[in-house]
């Protein structure tokens, strides 16, 4: 885990106005937000509909084993 020992910068009431971070912690979330930009995410209103199949299908009464399910993907 990446660790990191932030600084702040406050205003004259000590309010928190900014933080400041060493070279190489910023290398080091540079590196971990490159890593999540290449994750694929999923598209929430495909996924919603989905779900909501899924639960018509349910008080339908229609119950599918997943060897059905994992062979429509």
């Amino acid at each position: 885990m990446l660790k990191i020992n932030e600084q702040y910068i406050v205003d004259r009431g000590g309010k928190k106005t900014a933080v400041v971070i060493g070279i190489e912690e910023f290398g080091g979330l540079m590196e971990l937000v490159k890593k999540y930009d290449t994750i694929e995410t999923y598209d929430t209103e495909d996924v919603t509909e989905d779900i909501i199949e899924a639960f018509k299908d349910l008080k339908k009464g229609r119950v599918y084993s997943a060897r059905e399910l994992l062979n429509e993907l």
